[in-house]
């Protein structure tokens, strides 16, 4: 029983892992019906962050954790980037509900050998890790994908009143940004 519950944790583990590489939406950029918001500013990812844990700034601010980019995220309104994020959220909360296999077995387990407890406790350790990684990963690639929507040239028109003439000036332009 307790084999099984493992092996079909493995096997969720890896069913996510190959449906998050293998879906990939097609490349909207160039077909959106909308303009990417002026206002939306680029992510940035600390130096020295790895697969474990990354600090990513927003506006030269600090963020507390990655649950923090969903706003920006939501409102440049991407498909690609909304499914990382989305599968982000997904696999963390596997890995938070992983995390309690060993407290299940304690409550559930008839028959409690240490053994048999420190099989799952490991296991619960390393499928929880395995989620992390994988979760973490997903964040990046939704940070990548923002990034370059962002580096995309905006097209624009004004018109603007001219002073002291009564004249109103058009004018367009193209703005590409870092």
């Amino acid at each position: 029983m307790k084999r099984s519950i493992l092996f079909t944790l493995l096997i969720t583990a890896i069913t996510l892992t190959v449906h998050a590489q293998r879906r990939r939406d097609d490349d909207t950029s160039h077909y959106r019906t909308e303009p990417i918001p002026a206002h939306l500013l680029p992510i940035e990812r600390a130096a020295g962050s790895s697969s474990l844990g990354s600090l990513y700034f927003y506006g030269g601010k600090r963020l507390s954790s990655p649950y923090s980019l969903e706003i920006p995220f939501y409102e440049l309104n991407d498909p690609e980037v909304s499914h990382h994020f989305q599968t982000f959220r997904t696999i963390t909360t596997l890995s938070r509900l992983t995390a309690l296999a060993p407290l299940a077995y304690i409550l559930l387990s008839r028959n409690q050998s240490n053994g048999t407890y420190w099989t799952v406790y490991g296991g619960s350790i390393v499928a929880t890790l395995t989620f992390f990684i994988i979760g973490n990963s997903q964040v990046n690639k939704a940070v990548t994908r923002y990034n370059e929507m962002l580096r995309q040239p905006r097209i624009g028109m004004a018109v603007a009143p001219v002073p002291l003439t009564g004249h109103v000036a058009l004018g367009a332009g193209v703005t590409w940004s870092f």
